[in-house]
């Protein structure tokens, strides 16, 4: 067998090339390998990173901003400690808003806003009432009148107990010893009990502290009955007051809202039931002066709706509605003068447009009025009744059947 010798057959440049080749094969092998491992560790670098520094910071960075504005606000209202402080969680949240609202806190005053002429003037007058115990419960809803009744019958049920009205409350009693009171205040009784508010730790009870109050010294616990569920409650408190008083088995209910029919104010005004305060205690003020001349189209910026049906005043006449027709404010300042009376015939004298026959006419707003005018009509629109009262007139509505 023969054998070669490589070595000897290979000249010696040629083992160098491949030497040098084998070496730079191995560099290269190298450099690909460490690159791709660089890369790879690049791509896998988000995954192991806890979070992403550059989305995380700037929120950090606003949140001290967005709580430092609610504290500067807070500062400046009632803390929320006192807000709250006798409005437990066993209420709904539309009684909370109403127990914080101070329903008629005042005792017995009322106003009402009446329109009326004043010479030149238009004048809003505030006519104050002082209105008795008696009065505000005959003004009452049935309602109201049902849960007093059953407060009267529930402590008058207790041997011995008697009531009395004055003009602010009824007052429950026996002997000397004062027990409770019931006055009107907003639209709804209010039960006054001798209980201190404090010992009153049940969270069901809303009650208030009126103790600083001299008319209810010997009763400071304050219960407003405001629907059914308090007025089952309250007979609770009740209860609570009588202490070891018993209850008279004899008693019979008796139905007191019907003692107390509705009536209006001037009735109640003349029984002596409701006070009307002088006229240097109300306040007043003008609504508007008259002008002289107005446009249709400016009316409703000048004046109110309830300014001017307030003013509108009905006539003693009956409207005839067999045949209608219109007219405008424009025509009737046109055919009359400053100062005087518009009906219905002399419409029909001076006006040849309007049908003879006519026998019911109604007023309509267009154009310019620059007159004062009394208008006797069986209708207005809105707009045709306020020219005609901003210019100093009188608008005048015969009555329908």
């Amino acid at each position: 067998m023969k054998t070669y010798n490589l070595s000897a057959a290979m000249p010696p440049w040629a083992t160098a090339l491949i030497v040098i080749g084998a070496l730079a094969a191995i560099g290269i092998l190298l450099f690909i390998f460490f690159k791709t491992r660089k890369t790879a560790s690049k791509v896998e670098a988000p995954a192991i990173q806890p979070a992403e520094p550059d989305k995380v910071q700037p929120v950090e960075e606003q949140t001290p901003v967005i709580d430092e504005e609610p504290i500067t606000e807070l500062a400046t209202e009632q803390p929320i400690s006192q807000q709250s402080v006798s409005i437990p969680p066993v209420e709904k949240p539309e009684e909370r808003i109403k127990e914080q609202e101070g329903e008629d806190d005042g005792e017995d005053e009322a106003s009402v806003k009446r329109v009326v002429r004043d010479g030149e003037h238009i004048k809003y007058i505030i006519i104050k009432y002082k209105k008795s115990f008696t009065a505000k419960l005959i003004q009452s809803d049935d309602e109201v009148k049902s849960y007093y009744s059953s407060l009267k019958n529930e402590l008058l049920s207790y041997d011995g107990v008697k009531s009395r009205i004055s003009w602010k409350y009824e007052t429950f009693y026996q002997g000397r010893v004062t027990l409770a009171k019931i006055a009107m205040r907003g639209k709804c009784p209010c039960l006054f009990l001798a209980l201190k508010t404090a010992e009153i730790t049940d969270e069901k009870y809303i009650v208030e502290d009126m103790s600083e109050v001299a008319a209810y010294e010997k009763t400071p616990c304050l219960y407003r009955i405001k629907n059914d569920r308090r007025l089952k409650y309250s007979n609770d408190l009740i209860a609570s007051v009588m202490g070891e008083r018993v209850k008279n088995e004899d008693y019979k209910e008796e139905d007191w809202a019907s003692k107390y029919p509705y009536e209006n104010i001037e009735p109640l005004i003349e029984r002596g039931l409701v006070k009307v305060l002088t006229e240097e205690d109300a306040q007043s003020g003008d609504v508007f002066k008259p002008r002289d001349y107005v446009q249709a189209s400016e009316v409703d910026e000048l004046m109110q709706d309830d300014v001017a049906v307030a003013l509108i005043e009905e006539s003693d006449e009956i409207s005839d509605k067999t045949k209608s027709g219109i007219i405008n404010i424009d025509t009737l300042s046109k055919y009359f003068s400053d100062g005087e009376t518009v009906t219905l015939e002399e419409i029909k004298k001076r006006i040849s447009e309007v049908p003879k026959k006519t026998t019911c006419i109604k007023v309509l707003a267009r154009g310019v009025l620059d007159k004062k005018l009394t208008v006797i009509a069986d209708s207005f629109s809105m707009e045709a009744a306020k020219m005609i009262l901003l210019t100093g007139g009188y608008v005048v509505k015969k009555k329908s059947v």
